[in-house]
């Protein structure tokens, strides 16, 4: 496989692009002019084997599914607790934050009375 210098985003069979180059000279995308150094190989990861006739067998298809959900439902129990956290987290942030502002507003309205009883005394 592969991939245009200009146009790194398409990807061609290298028998078929360099026959269109050969027959063209030009990019297949954009049309501009193309030569074969201008290709950039791709390597591409090697296909699984296929399974063996013992594990397509039912009872180990079956275990391999129940393996599989397993799997899935201790990830699916482990978000729920992650999420469960971070909820109390972020329940306990907030409360504190609202107790902050609460307070701030509490010693800035004091503040602001203590100024006006001053002002009364100073007149």
């Amino acid at each position: 496989m592969l991939m245009t210098g200009d146009n790194l985003g398409s990807v061609f069979d290298r028998k078929l692009i360099e026959a269109y180059i050969a027959e063209h000279g030009t990019d297949p995308i954009s049309g501009d002019a193309l030569s074969i150094d201008n290709l950039v190989s791709i390597q591409t990861s090697k296909t699984p084997a296929p399974r063996t006739p013992a594990q397509s067998s039912i009872p180990t298809l079956l275990q391999s599914f129940q393996n599989q959900w397993d799997a899935l439902v201790l990830e699916t129990v482990t978000l729920r607790q992650e999420l469960l956290k971070t909820r109390q987290d972020l329940s306990t942030a907030l409360y504190y934050h609202d107790a902050a502002i609460r307070v701030v507003a509490k010693l800035t309205k004091e503040r602001d009375d203590a100024i006006q009883e001053l002002e009364k005394l100073t007149q």
